[in-house]
């Protein structure tokens, strides 16, 4: 299950100076520091030489997805209060290592220590093939769960779920982050009305996200666009970002678009900047549809700012910014906002707009597809007939849709529908039909790998259920 979890290659339209690897500055690519609590009863000759040796195999298989530990190191078979070191103000997982028989009257009074301290924070157990150590977790582990404590094993040498795992615990350290925070300029669109915010606002700290306390009005955003001049020096390079890697497409529709247009649409994404820079936003949702009367499209500026590193969703849609963060801190990838069109046997056909051109195999611009205005993205996605993941977070129940799958580019593009088409092909009908009945709302989120195996540890670590009494899933 877990090693269906893939990594994404990338787009073949490589980067532009304007975005020369701009992730490299996102905290999804600095290395973890990971507190660890480490529990060994070994007897006989040779206890410390084996527990260095451990702990050095430990890192090393840590290190391979960027984690640094901080080993505290208990040795006795008593552990009291005092004995244990709180390494966190605020923390998100305990992290123990069972080095061998023995530990597990300690890992209970460690587990019971930490609970008291910080109620509903996961436990998570990690073990190697030596000394007994698997066997202590897995006595630990169901002593935990008759007690209802949150615990989870995790073996070293299953290498899948140890990787799924610390891209989650990464995942959730970059979302928890202080002073990380999404901003919402203009209200949700007034069709989204699974968006509403008095109740969405009180469910954004489960997730792990702050949403700012006060919208940004729209019309701030319109005020620093009408001041960035059209020849500004960083209006030229968005334009060219964009331009200079169009594709022809032959097999879609001839449209010119107004070079005034474009311009106008880059100077949109550089007053998305700017508010990115005033709020210090590290995720945004635009109300678009109100610029329409200014005749400005947002899509060319949430594809710039996907791109840029800064998970963006349109119509004001908190519930897809919220999958599109997450997707962004475990996939370390823009991911692409789309509506779902019709479904057919296996095949879920989804179209927008907004698509990141860094998971563009080839695009061309052309107008938005509902007004005819502006500037719009159409463009095939990479990873033609390869993994990619559709998901969505529903914030009222706090759940996660979530499905691998594959994408087939629509060769075809319709007129009907928004610019950038795809198919979603499920493993079966009855999974297809299955998803779209527990789905929560309209937009939905694709992700180039497979990743449904890490979205849904993310739920089972910390997304508590809003149903009472509900018996938790583990993952092993």
């Amino acid at each position: 299950f877990f090693c269906l979890l893939r990594r994404p290659p990338k787009s073949p339209l490589g980067r532009s100076s304007a975005a020369s690897d701009v992730y490299k500055r996102q905290d999804i690519y600095n290395m973890m520091k990971a507190s660890i609590a480490v529990f060994s009863r070994m007897l006989g000759g040779g206890k410390s030489d084996a527990i260095a040796k451990i702990l050095s195999q430990l890192s090393s298989e840590l290190a391979a997805v960027n984690v640094v530990p901080n080993f505290q190191i208990y040795n006795q078979e008593d552990i009291t209060p005092n004995d244990v070191h709180f390494s966190s103000r605020h923390p998100q997982y305990h992290l123990c290592f069972l080095t061998s028989g023995g530990t597990e009257k300690a890992t209970l009074q460690y587990a019971s220590i930490m609970q008291k301290r910080t109620p509903q924070v996961p436990l998570i157990l990690l073990t190697h093939s030596n000394y007994n150590s698997y066997a202590a977790g897995l006595e630990a582990r169901a002593k935990l769960r008759y007690d209802t404590k949150p615990a989870y094993l995790f073996h070293m040498q299953d290498k899948c779920k140890m990787e799924c795992l610390f891209r989650v615990l990464k995942a959730r350290d970059s979302l928890t982050q202080e002073g990380k925070r999404i901003g919402i300029i203009g209200e949700p669109s007034d069709w989204l009305v699974a968006s509403d915010l008095a109740t969405i606002g009180t469910k954004s700290d489960v997730w792990g996200i702050k949403i700012m306390e006060d919208l940004i009005d729209w019309k701030e955003l319109l005020a620093i666009y009408n001041s960035i001049p059209e020849t500004s020096p960083e209006v030229q390079e968005i334009e060219s970002y964009f331009s200079s890697r169009v594709s022809l497409m032959p097999q879609c529709a001839a449209e010119k678009i107004n070079s005034k247009d474009l311009t106008n649409c880059s100077r949109l994404s550089a007053a998305l900047k700017a508010l990115v820079a005033k709020y210090n936003l590290h995720g945004l949702t635009l109300r678009c549809f109100d610029l329409l009367q200014h005749h400005i499209t947002g899509c060319l500026g949430v594809s710039y700012m996907n791109d840029q590193g800064i998970p963006s969703s349109c119509e004001g849609d908190i519930p897809s910014l919220v999958t599109m963060m997450l997707s962004h801190y475990i996939s370390e990838s823009p991911s692409f906002m789309a509506n779902p069109i019709d479904y057919k046997d296996n095949v879920l056909s989804l179209a927008h707009c907004t698509i990141p051109t860094k998971i563009a195999a080839q695009y061309k611009l052309r107008t938005h597809f509902e007004s005819g205005l502006g500037v719009a993205i159409q463009a095939d996605l990479i990873g033609d007939n390869k993994p990619w993941t559709v998901s969505r977070a529903n914030l009222w129940e706090n759940e996660i849709n979530s499905e691998d799958i594959t994408i087939r580019n629509v060769l075809n593009k319709s007129e009907c529908r928004c610019r950038t088409q795809v198919d979603a092909l499920f493993s079966s009908p009855a999974k297809l039909n299955q998803f779209l009945e527990k789905t929560s709302g309209n937009h939905h989120i694709l992700t180039h790998g497979s990743w449904s195996a890490a979205f849904q540890l993310y739920k089972e670590l910390f997304i508590h259920s809003k149903q009472e009494n509900q018996q938790t899933i583990f993952f092993n």
